[in-house]
């Protein structure tokens, strides 16, 4: 998991996993994202609290500004 952000008000974490797909599109506008060996992947992302609780976000996406528009 990588580390994305952090928001000190809600003492959270946002962090992201790649997942490796084959048919699979973003949620939100349906794009994939390519790496340079051919391989397409999306990002699922999570929360994680200060207190150790750790919320699975539905969905994969193609980048955090798809994520953020499909869970406003």
């Amino acid at each position: 998991m990588a580390y994305i952000s952090r928001d000190p008000f809600a003492r959270s974490e946002t962090h992201r996993k790649t997942v490796e797909v084959v048919s699979q599109a973003c949620g939100w506008c349906g794009g994939v994202r390519k790496t340079k060996a051919g391989m397409f992947h999306l990002y699922q992302y999570r929360t994680e609290s200060d207190g150790g609780r750790i919320d699975e976000h539905r969905g994969l996406f193609c980048s955090r500004s798809c994520h953020n528009s499909y869970h406003a």
